[in-house]
C-alpha cells in the first residue's frame, strides 16, 4: 500500500520539478538574450545609463506606480460591492494592497492574491464564493483593460508591434480591429445582467455591461499609469510616444506572465529590448532596474512598514478604528510578508557581492577588512535565502537567525562599500522582525522544515541570475586559475568569484545537512510516572485502544485538569495521534484542538490515525479530511455461545482443541513476570516464522515491562505454553481486546480459534459486553463507480495487493465470529498532505521499537 500511495505524490513531484526547470530555463534564455545585446563592457554601459536619470524622473515613477496600485485596490472594492458586503475601508485597502503586492512579486497573481484575500476577507465573514467574486473581478479587470489597450495599440500604432511579431504592420492593424470589434461584441452580449459562457465544458461568467465598462475603464487607467511609470524613465528622445508604448509594455507583461517566471524577471526586459530597437539597450535596462525597485521592491517595503507600525502601537484600543481594522487584516500575513522581505534582502546581498566595489571606497578601505566583509555579506545573504521559508512557517529558530543577520548585516555592507539602500532595508526588516516577534512561535530545528516547490524555484531563480550577472559584469576579464588567489583593492572579479564560491559551499553544506539530518526524531516518550498517573483515566476509558499508551513509545498530551489525554508521536512532517483522545466527550473535543495547536507550534501537519465516528464534526471543524481506513470487528459477548447451526464451525474447533489436550487460563498481571521466559520463546518462534520484526505505535511489542501491565491469556498443551495473548480491558466501556497474539510453529491446528473462543467465554463470564478483534484494513469501502477517489484507489490497492497482505483473508477470518463492524478513519489535511500523512503513519507503525 505504501508504494501505491506514494505514486501519485511522486508523479506530482516530477511535474513540479519540471515546472521549476522550465522557469529556470526560460530565465536563462532571457538573460542570455540580454547579454547578447551588449559588447564586453555591458555593465559599464548600463552603469553609465543611470547618470542621465534625475531625481524628478524617479519620483514621478514612484508616484505613478503607487497610483497604479491604488487603482488595483479599486478592483477589490468593485467586487465587494457586488457581493453586498460592507467592510472597513482599512481592511479592504490593506488586504487588496497585500494581495496585489505579493501577486505581482511572486507571480500567479490569481492564486497568490486569492490566498491573501481568503484570509483577509474570510475573517470578515465573506464566503468562499464571495471572495472568488473579488478575485474574478480583479482578473477580469486586467483582461478587459489589456484587451482594449492592445486592440487600440495594434490599430493606431501597428509598426511598433510588428517589430516583435512575425507579421506585417497591416496584419497587426487588422488584428487590432478584430480585437476591438470582439470587445465591443462582448460588451453587447453580456447584457444588463451578465452572462455565462461555456467553453469546452468550463463555465465563464462575465459581469453585466455597466460593471464590465466600469472595470475596463479602471483597468485602462491602471495599466496606463503602470506603463507610464516605466515610460518616464526612458530617454527623452525615445521615438515611441506613450500611447504606442502602452501596447509594447502590455506585450512585454504578457510575455512575462506566459513564462511563469516571478514578475517576468528577465523575460520582461528582453521583450522590451526587442520592442524598442531605437532605444539604447543600456538605457532600457537602466530604466527597467529603476522600475523594478519602484514598482516591486518599494511596495514590498511599504507592506513591511505596515507590518511594523500597528505592532509598535500595541495594545490597540477597541475603538481604534482604521488602525485596528488594518491590523486585523494584516496580522495573518505578517510571516509571509516578512519572509518575502528577508528573502529579498538576502538576494540583494548576494547580488551586491557580485558587483564591483565603488572606487571611492577603495581609497580608504583596508584590504583584509574589504575581503572579509565581502565574503561575510554574501554568506549572510545566502543564509537569509535559506531561512526565509522557515519564517513563512513561523519558525522561532528562523526568526532568531534572521533578526541577528539583519541587525549585523549593515556593518559588512558598509565595510565592503555596498549599497546604502540594502543596509537601510536590512534595518527596516530587523524592525519588522522585532515588532512581530510574537508571530514566530513554532519550535523545531531549521533542518526539519520541508521545502516547498515555489521556494525552491525562487532560490534557483536568484542563483541563475547571480551566476549570469557574474559573467555579464566581468565578461571583459579573461578567466585564469590565478584569479582565485588575487587579493587586491581593485580585484573585483576575484572577490566576486570567491563570494560565489562561498554561496555554493553554503548551499552544499545546507543540502547535505538536510539529507543527513533525520526529520523523524521522535518526541520523548511518556515516562513511568506519567503512565502511572494515567491509570484513573484508563479505568474510565470506553475503548480498549486507550491501552496503547502503555507501550511507552508515544508522547502524551494531557488536558489541564488531568481528565484526558492524547497519545501521539512525530514522524516525518506529521504529528500523529493514535485514535481519538481518551476522556469524557467535552474533554476529548478540547484535546483535539489542543493537539492541533501543538502540531501548529511544532510546524507539523496534524494527523489522527484510526479514529471512530464520535468526533467527526470536530475533525471537520479543524479543516481535516476524513478517509476510511477499514472496519473494526466487534464481537457481542452477552449472547455469545456455541449452540446452533451458525456456530457449528466454532463448536467443532473448540471440541477439536479440547480433544487435542489444549487448556486455557488467564494469568493475572502479578504472575506474568514469572512467565516471561516461556512467553519469549513463543514470541521469537512466531517472529521467525513470520520473517518479520516488531511493529510499533498502533501495536504493542514483546516488552516484559509492557506485558506485566496486563493479564495474559495462555493456551497450553501437555504443560507447555503454545500460544498467548495479552488482554486489554476498558471496564467502563465493558470492552475486551487483545494486542499481541502469538503461537509456536508446532502448535496444534486450530489453536488460535480455540484461544479466541475461550477469550469470548471468559469475557462474558467477567461482565464484558463486547470483544474487539481489531481492524480489517481497506474493508467496507464504497464500491460504487461514482465513489470518491480514495475509495476507488483503496479498492484497487486491496484487490491487487491481496498476495502481499491478505486483506480479504483477514476479514474472512474475523467474519466467522459474526462480529459487528464499525468504521475507522484517518483524519488529516487534504490535498497532497493526505498521501504524505498516510506514508508517515505507515512508516511510523512499521518502525521497530528495537530500531527506533
Amino acid at each position: 500500500m505504501t508504494d501505491s500511495v506514494t505514486a501519485p505524490s511522486s508523479r506530482l513531484g516530477w511535474r513540479r520539478a519540471a515546472t521549476i526547470l522550465f522557469s529556470l530555463g526560460i530565465l536563462a534564455l532571457a538573460l542570455r538574450g540580454l547579454a547578447n545585446e551588449f559588447d564586453d563592457h555591458g555593465y559599464r554601459a548600463i552603469r553609465d545609463a543611470f547618470h542621465p536619470l534625475g531625481a524628478g524622473q524617479i519620483a514621478l515613477a514612484v508616484v505613478l506606480g503607487l497610483a497604479s496600485y491604488a487603482c488595483l485596490i479599486g478592483f477589490d472594492a468593485i467586487g465587494l460591492r457586488r457581493s453586498g458586503k460592507r467592510l472597513h475601508p482599512a481592511r479592504v485597502g490593506i488586504t487588496a494592497f497585500l494581495a496585489h503586492t505579493l501577486g505581482q512579486t511572486l507571480g500567479f497573481a490569481a492564486l497568490t492574491g486569492g490566498a491573501v484575500r481568503l484570509r483577509g476577507y474570510g475573517g470578515a465573514g465573506l464566503s468562499l464564493a464571495e471572495i472568488g467574486q473579488v478575485v474574478l473581478m480583479s482578473t477580469l479587470g486586467f483582461v478587459f483593460g489589456a484587451w482594449l489597450l492592445l486592440a487600440l495599440a495594434f490599430l493606431l500604432e501597428p509598426g511598433a508591434a510588428a517589430l516583435a511579431l512575425p507579421v506585417s504592420a497591416q496584419v497587426v492593424r487588422v488584428l487590432g480591429g478584430v480585437a476591438l470589434l470582439a470587445y465591443v461584441g462582448t460588451v453587447l452580449l453580456v447584457g444588463r445582467d451578465g452572462r455565462t459562457f461555456h467553453i469546452r465544458g468550463h463555465a465563464l461568467w462575465l459581469p453585466d455591461r455597466r460593471t464590465m465598462l466600469g472595470v475596463t475603464a479602471l483597468s485602462v487607467v491602471e495599466l496606463v499609469l503602470a506603463s507610464a511609470a516605466f515610460y518616464v524613465l526612458l530617454p527623452m528622445d525615445t521615438p515611441t510616444g506613450l500611447p504606442g508604448f502602452v501596447g509594447l509594455y502590455l506585450v512585454a507583461v504578457l510575455a512575462g506572465l506566459i513564462s511563469s517566471v516571478p514578475a517576468g524577471l528577465g523575460v520582461f526586459e528582453w521583450s522590451l529590448l526587442k520592442l524598442l530597437p531605437q532605444v539604447a539597450p543600456a538605457a532600457v535596462l537602466a530604466a527597467a532596474l529603476i522600475y523594478r525597485v519602484t514598482y516591486y521592491v518599494l511596495p514590498l517595503l511599504l507592506a513591511t512598514l505596515l507590518a511594523v507600525v500597528p505592532a509598535l502601537r500595541r495594545p490597540l484600543k477597541v475603538g481604534a478604528g482604521a488602525t485596528r481594522a488594518g491590523w486585523t487584516a494584516l496580522r495573518p500575513w505578517l510571516p509571509q510578508i516578512i519572509a518575502l522581505a528577508v528573502f529579498s534582502v538576502g538576494a540583494a546581498l548576494v547580488i551586491d557581492g557580485t558587483l564591483p566595489t565603488p572606487r571611492r571606497h577603495l581609497l580608504h578601505a583596508s584590504l583584509p577588512i574589504l575581503e572579509t566583509s565581502h565574503l561575510l555579506g554574501s554568506l549572510a545573504g545566502v543564509v537569509l535565502l535559506l531561512i526565509g521559508q522557515g519564517l513563512q512557517r513561523r519558525s522561532h529558530a528562523a526568526w532568531v537567525l534572521a533578526l541577528a543577520i539583519c541587525v549585523i548585516a549593515p556593518l559588512p555592507i558598509w565595510l565592503r562599500g555596498g549599497q546604502v539602500l540594502i543596509a537601510l532595508a536590512s534595518v527596516l526588516v530587523a524592525m519588522a522582525l522585532w515588532a512581530s516577534r510574537r508571530e514566530f512561535y513554532r519550535q523545531g530545528a531549521l533542518l526539519d522544515e520541508a521545502w516547498s516547490w515555489p521556494w525552491i524555484r525562487n532560490l534557483g531563480l536568484v542563483l541563475v541570475a547571480v551566476i549570469w550577472l557574474l559573467f555579464f559584469v566581468y565578461s571583459h576579464v579573461e578567466y585564469q586559475n590565478e584569479l582565485w588567489w588575487q587579493f587586491a583593492a581593485q580585484g573585483n572579479a576575484p572577490r566576486a568569484l570567491r563570494a560565489l564560491l562561498v554561496v555554493a559551499i553554503a548551499l552544499a553544506i545546507f543540502g547535505l545537512a538536510r539529507l543527513l539530518h533525520s526529520t523523524r526524531t521522535p518526541l520523548p516518550a511518556a515516562d513511568g510516572a506519567t503512565l502511572e498517573a494515567l491509570a484513573p483515566i484508563l479505568q474510565e476509558a470506553q475503548d480498549t485502544q486507550a491501552c496503547l499508551v502503555l507501550t511507552a513509545d508515544k508522547a502524551v498530551l494531557r488536558d489541564a485538569a488531568g481528565h484526558g489525554f492524547v497519545m501521539m508521536q512525530r514522524y516525518g512532517g506529521s504529528l500523529i495521534a493514535m485514535g481519538d483522545p481518551v476522556g469524557p466527550p467535552e474533554v476529548a473535543r478540547a484535546l483535539i484542538w489542543r493537539f492541533r495547536e501543538e502540531a501548529d507550534r511544532l510546524g507539523l501537519r496534524p494527523v489522527f490515525y484510526q479514529v471512530g465516528e464520535a468526533y467527526w464534526q470536530t475533525y471537520l471543524d479543524l479543516g481535516l479530511t476524513l478517509v476510511k481506513l477499514g472496519e473494526e470487528a466487534m464481537v457481542p459477548l452477552q449472547d455469545f455461545g456455541l449452540e446452533g447451526r451458525e456456530r457449528a464451525d466454532l463448536r467443532q474447533a473448540w471440541n477439536r482443541g479440547k480433544r487435542g489436550g489444549l487448556s486455557f487460563r488467564v494469568v493475572p498481571p502479578a504472575e506474568v513476570p514469572a512467565l516471561i521466559p516461556a512467553l519469549a520463546v513463543v514470541s521469537q518462534q512466531w517472529l521467525d516464522d513470520k520473517a518479520g520484526d516488531e511493529k510499533g505505535f498502533s501495536l504493542g511489542s514483546f516488552d516484559p515491562a509492557y506485558l506485566a501491565r496486563f493479564p495474559v491469556a495462555v493456551v497450553e498443551a501437555e504443560g507447555r505454553i503454545v500460544a498467548f495473548a495479552n488482554l486489554w480491558q476498558a471496564p467502563a466501556g465493558h470492552e475486551l481486546s487483545v494486542d499481541l497474539m502469538r503461537h509456536v510453529d508446532d502448535a496444534p491446528k486450530g489453536t488460535m480459534d480455540f484461544l479466541f473462543i475461550e477469550l469470548f467465554r471468559w469475557g462474558r463470564e467477567n461482565g464484558f459486553h463486547r470483544f474487539s478483534l481489531g481492524m480489517a484494513p481497506l474493508s467496507g469501502l464504497a464500491q460504487h463507480r461514482l465513489a470518491g477517489r480514495w475509495n476507488r484507489f483503496a479498492n484497487v490497492v486491496a484487490r491487487h495487493g491481496e498476495r502481499f497482505y491478505g486483506f480479504s483473508g483477514l476479514r474472512r477470518f474475523k467474519s466467522k465470529f459474526a462480529p459487528q463492524w464499525r468504521a475507522r478513519y484517518l483524519a488529516a489535511p487534504g490535498g497532497m498532505h493526505l498521501p504524505a500523512a498516510l506514508l508517515d503513519a505507515t512508516r511510523l507503525i512499521s518502525l521497530s521499537p528495537r530500531k527506533g
